[in-house]
């Protein structure tokens, strides 16, 4: 059995001309989400052995408030190829994943967060919100066996 779940970051500044966009830093509102999620991710989180998380400031940020909800033993990886990923780039990253991971978390960035959680499941919605976590498991035993036809959605946590 696989476990896989995806987040996407809290809400972020807004794009400033000039400025870099991968150091865009969560709002004041993209704060309380994370707190607002914290009160629902109780237990949610557990089991997870590896975190890819894209390296933008942003991602980092969400990542850091939900920390203290993920096992000490984590094995936590920033990747900038997360980053303006598309939803097949990170299908591969999940399916490249060694078979020693049972429970993997992806922190990224919308498009591709809305591609891939909506071509698993369509009722997600079309535009997957700002904090929040999909949680799909599936039957197989190694992660190059996934795919959108044997992931089945168990949560999806909105704030």
């Amino acid at each position: 059995m696989k476990k896989l779940i995806i987040m996407r970051h809290a809400q972020a500044q807004l794009e400033q001309y000039g400025k870099n966009d991968r150091e865009r830093t969560i709002t004041m509102a993209g704060m309380h989400e994370i707190d607002a999620l914290r009160q629902r991710i109780h237990g949610k989180l557990e089991g997870v052995s590896l975190v890819i998380c894209s390296n933008a400031r942003r991602t980092r940020q969400t990542l850091e408030g939900i920390r203290p909800f993920l096992p000490n033993s984590a094995d936590v990886q920033f990747d900038d190829s997360l980053y303006h990923a598309s939803a097949d780039s990170l299908w591969h990253k999940i399916q490249t994943t060694t078979s020693s991971h049972n429970s993997i978390m992806l922190v990224g960035h919308n498009p591709a967060v809305t591609q891939l959680t909506t071509a698993i499941d369509a009722s997600i919605g079309a535009v997957f919100p700002t904090c929040g976590i999909a949680i799909f498991e599936s039957n197989v035993d190694k992660w190059h066996e996934i795919s959108q036809h044997n992931l089945r959605l168990i949560t999806l946590i909105r704030v």
